[in-house]
């Protein structure tokens, strides 16, 4: 009786560590499996012709879901997924664009010249809890855990008449790539170059991915390509990378066809009691010929 006395209250103290532990792990894997979750979707654009003639009508699908499949296309594009898309012409004007289905848009090639198409979902607040992931911010959700106001958003430029004129017009986003090598002349085997500014200002060891169309990453398979050092083993790209201390990042490219750029951004949010962070979810599409 006496030794139960000794070392019952030691073993319960041990036993009570051992259960916080094993539920602070739980929670720690919970909130990594839904934020890994939030992050995988992502939004791009697939033009039917990244270098139009003049004079020509270029359709515009919509791409939306966790790959980049051969055929481009992943999850079904809901009626009102888009929130907004737009066009920058050669000469900086916004110029419109028609919807043609749900997942489809065509825009009119009036000039020779570069034109920067945009999109972006509605943006939002989702805020994680014990019971999983709310759509909210914290004074809208119960027992908040964390909270992150999400922006996910695409890009591409089409390259009218073999002129690159406007290449580098600024956009709406305050997450975006700006193209410095001409896309048309960027060839299998060689680099795209370009410059990731956040809120217009050049963003530093940001990371940048790339992935081909139809790329399928194998369990066993490691990095395949890693840019000046930065990239890492285990990644599920065929390119991972950083930008520069002038936020310049140079993308190899090791094949023909349509390649889909990654960057991801997550800076904290000003008002805490509201949020805790931003997530820049941004694509950047072109074709390598």
């Amino acid at each position: 009786m006496p030794l139960v006395l000794i070392f019952a209250p030691k073993q319960a103290i041990e036993r009570e560590k051992m259960k916080k532990a094993f539920s602070g792990f739980l929670m720690m894997t919970f909130l990594l499996l839904l934020c890994a979750s939030a992050q995988a979707h992502m939004l791009w654009l697939n033009p039917m012709d990244y270098y139009p003639t003049v004079g020509s009508m270029v359709d515009i699908g919509i791409g939306w879901g966790h790959k980049y499949p051969a055929d481009r296309t992943d999850q079904e594009v809901k009626a009102d997924q888009v929130a907004a898309i737009a066009a920058i012409d050669p000469d900086g004007r916004t110029v419109p664009l028609v919807q043609a289905a749900a997942d489809r848009y065509q825009l009119k090639i009036e000039k020779a010249g570069a034109y920067v198409v945009t999109a972006r979902i509605k943006p939002g607040f989702f805020t994680m809890t014990p019971e999983g992931r709310k759509w909210g911010d914290k004074k809208a959700i119960a027992k908040a855990v964390k909270c992150t106001n999400f922006h996910i958003e695409a890009k591409a430029v089409l390259i009218a008449g073999g002129d690159a004129r406007n290449l580098d017009a600024s956009s709406d986003q305050v997450l975006t790539l700006v193209p410095v090598t001409d896309p048309a002349a960027v060839k299998a085997g060689g680099t795209f170059a370009a410059t990731v500014l956040y809120n217009n200002q050049p963003l530093a060891d940001a990371p940048v991915k790339a992935v081909y169309a139809g790329f399928e990453p194998k369990k066993d398979e490691g990095q395949k390509t890693s840019n000046k050092g930065h990239g890492h083993s285990g990644g599920h790209y065929p390119v991972e990378t950083r930008t520069d201390a002038q936020g310049r990042v140079a993308i190899s490219v090791d094949r023909p066809g349509y390649w889909l750029v990654i960057l991801s951004h997550k800076p904290g949010y000003p008002e805490k009691e509201v949020c805790d962070e931003y997530m820049y979810n941004v694509t950047y599409t072109l074709e390598v010929r």
